[in-house]
């Protein structure tokens, strides 16, 4: 069974790839804690990232995710 970090990867990385419309998505660094509960994406602008976790939060039940 996945851990909550692989799983919000995951699920991060499906939002990004499948919601973003950016081009350089392989130069993104995205980083979670181990219980899942924080979200780390380098090479976004912060109002990208929030838009992610927003995604995250209502679509994929992360409703404490930071």
């Amino acid at each position: 069974m996945a851990s909550q970090k692989e799983t919000l990867l995951q699920h991060a990385a499906e939002v990004i790839d499948k919601r973003l419309p950016i081009s350089h998505k392989e130069r993104l660094k995205v980083s979670a804690t181990e219980d899942g509960s924080e979200l780390t994406i380098d090479g976004l602008s912060d109002e990208e990232a929030e838009v992610v976790k927003e995604i995250l939060r209502k679509e994929y039940g992360y409703h404490g995710l930071t």
